[in-house]
């Protein structure tokens, strides 16, 4: 009788821990006020009619943007300390109606989101809702690896497999797939791990799955209220959202499309947030970059650790906290991060020294728009004497 007590004990605390870890973390209430200093009215340009900003954006202009075949279908952003040098866009957003794009067009930036979910587990710390030394398990305590800490996962050093790859073998409805699904395949899979968590880099989108979740956890906000109440909405982000399968959207955003124009469908995979799945417009992502130049959203040194290598120096293609890095051998650096998903593909590259951004947004499949920004930076250099990179 006293071992069945105890069995019964057992299962009663078991099932008591599993209801709440799925609940948010209720050791800090969440409620957090707060007052940016949000940019007001239009971006701004240089003089760009006469002088070096003029020449510049000629230059720029004729730059061929993406490879020769399909012609690049998307708009282009070049900004230089608070001020823009060259917009423009180019094709369709919806080629059914024949809708151009616009600068003020939402486009998917695939993984340019980590920017954002990396940032927003930074600012959490900031304020003292985690610790990314911490174990995953200490705020998702259903998580399966108590060896893999937060920093791993926004580092890309965690060792968990790649959810792109293993969840086409656990999913078969047409219904899409959310983060706590990946979760769930995790948990019921306990998949191996392909290192031990630390010990190499390997980019993987279940990373920012998990911290996406992470970020709903300890707040009790599903991850677009979160984005958008603290970050877009502070920031006049205006035409910026996290994308929802299930969502009904009463505006026009751009759609996907393959090399050859035809449409680039759902699939399961697009309920997935936190390595992709933001909406958003050149203009509001250079927004963002601004923003990050202040310390009112995140500390410089919270700034300095997502923007410094993990990896050796001599690695050129790198990565920090939710950022790529690309150094070079002279102990220069820019961060930057590439977004590819269905259709979809940018780069948003911030040469932070100089204050230099170069933001490059397409919804129709093309290559090469990645060497563009350098390309720019490049030509840029001989007109605003822009720090050398070598």
């Amino acid at each position: 009788m006293f071992k069945q007590k105890s069995l019964l004990s057992i299962i009663i605390v078991l099932f008591f821990v599993s209801v709440e870890a799925k609940k948010p973390l209720s050791h800090k209430i969440f409620n957090i006020e707060i007052n940016y200093s949000a940019p007001t009215g239009q971006l701004q340009y240089h003089d760009t009619i006469s002088g070096v900003y003029a020449q510049l954006r000629n230059e720029i202009k004729a730059i061929n943007i993406g490879a020769e075949n399909p012609s690049f279908n998307g708009t282009v952003l070049v900004a230089h300390k608070g001020k823009l040098i060259f917009e423009q866009s180019y094709g369709l957003s919806n080629r059914a109606i024949g809708l151009k794009n616009t600068p003020q067009t939402p486009t998917q930036i695939a993984s340019i989101t980590k920017t954002f979910t990396g940032t927003s587990i930074l600012w959490l710390e900031q304020r003292g809702f985690l610790n990314i030394k911490d174990n995953v398990q200490k705020y998702i305590w259903d998580f399966p690896y108590g060896n893999i800490t937060i920093e791993q996962l926004l580092s890309h050093r965690s060792g968990l497999p790649e959810y792109l790859k293993f969840s086409n073998n656990y999913w078969s409805s047409a219904e899409p797939m959310y983060n706590e699904s990946v979760l769930d395949m995790i948990k019921n899979n306990r998949f191996r791990l392909l290192f031990t968590p630390g010990t190499k880099f390997d980019y993987c989108n279940s990373n920012f799955a998990v911290l996406g979740l992470l970020i709903e956890r300890i707040t009790g906000m599903p991850y677009k209220n979160f984005v958008s109440k603290y970050i877009f909405e502070p920031f006049n982000m205006t035409n910026s959202f996290v994308y929802d399968p299930n969502d009904t959207y009463d505006f026009s955003f751009a759609k996907s499309y393959r090399a050859n124009f035809r449409d680039f469908p759902n699939t399961f995979q697009d309920g997935v947030y936190g390595d992709k799945g933001i909406f958003t417009t050149v203009e509001d992502l250079y927004k963002w970059d601004q923003a990050l130049y202040s310390n009112e959203f995140l500390e410089d040194s919270f700034k300095k650790a997502a923007f410094t290598p993990t990896r050796d120096w001599s690695v050129m293609k790198n990565y920090g906290l939710g950022w790529r890095v690309k150094c070079y051998p002279n102990g220069e650096k820019y961060v930057y991060h590439t977004g590819w998903w269905h259709g979809y593909q940018g780069i948003f590259a911030r040469y932070i020294k100089d204050d230099f951004t170069v933001i490059i947004l397409s919804n129709r499949f093309i290559s090469g728009i990645s060497k563009n920004s350098e390309e720019i930076y490049e030509v840029a250099q001989r007109y605003l004497n822009l720090t050398k990179l070598s």
